[in-house]
């Protein structure tokens, strides 16, 4: 394992970001060491890139330098002591919140809206780097069959579909136009016409 790794760095409040030398990030107890495949471009990374009225107030210069990135598809080539689920050599996705399991959100089942809730790329070290590390409890194991280049849109795909199947929405996601059976239609990447 090397000690140092390339990565996409924030390193000041302006437009831009730099490629830099970073070491391989330590693994927590219950956290995992990915080795990136592929990762894909979400709009919050333009805005840090950009650096703009967003990201100037939802990260703030202050927690600067940071690795960008937040989409991703890798192998698992490290796990902590902690570790259950996920094993070396899985080929992972990973959700984009780093939930607080003590966080009263987090114990509704509302994992992304918890007041201790950090994000990937925003408030801790991305995936734009040839490493990454992130909490077992939001990897998900990828089928091998499937292209990295597609498994990093997971995370996106999860957080627009999610609401299409919540049985308890009554948000707007409700209202959308409706098949035959009455679940709201949603598309999926990749093919025409609704999922579900």
């Amino acid at each position: 394992m090397p000690h140092t790794m390339n990565a996409v760095v924030k390193t000041a409040p302006a437009k831009g970001a730099e490629w830099q030398q970073k070491p391989v990030p330590a693994v927590k107890p219950d956290w995992v060491l990915v080795k990136v495949k592929a990762t894909s471009i979400c709009g919050t990374d333009v805005h840090i890139y950009e650096w703009n009225k967003w990201a100037d107030g939802r990260i703030g210069a202050a927690h600067l330098p940071q690795i960008l990135g937040h989409e991703v598809a890798g192998e698992v080539v490290e796990v902590g002591p902690h570790c259950k689920r996920i094993r070396v050599g899985d080929y992972i996705s990973a959700e984009t919140h780093i939930y607080d399991p003590g966080d009263l959100q987090a114990m509704l089942g509302q994992l992304h809206i918890g007041e201790r809730m950090k994000i990937v790329g925003v408030d801790h070290d991305g995936c734009f780097a040839e490493y990454f590390a992130v909490p077992e409890s939001v990897c998900w194991v990828n089928d091998r069959g499937i292209p990295p280049e597609l498994a990093t849109v997971q995370e996106p795909m999860g957080n627009a579909a999610t609401p299409c199947w919540a049985r308890t929405a009554t948000w707007p996601a409700r209202r959308w136009p409706s098949s035959a059976t009455g679940r709201p239609r949603c598309s999926r990447p990749g093919w025409p016409g609704p999922a579900g």
